[in-house]
């Protein structure tokens, strides 16, 4: 997780701050912090390009 709260306060806290807004921007409530928010981004990403498939991790 330190590599993940690096980027999350590198620049400014920049990626924190866009979380922060994209939370706001979907409607969510504030008790949603920004690394939940980065996660299932992260998440959506990685599903959207079958990162997360079983086959793909080797099980």
């Amino acid at each position: 997780m330190n590599p993940v709260r690096e980027v999350l306060r590198a620049d400014d806290a920049a990626l924190h701050h866009r979380s922060l807004s994209i939370r706001k921007e979907a409607g969510l409530p504030e008790e949603i912090s920004a690394l939940r928010v980065f996660d299932v981004i992260a998440w959506m990403d990685g599903k959207s390009r079958n990162l997360g498939e079983r086959s793909d991790l080797g099980r």
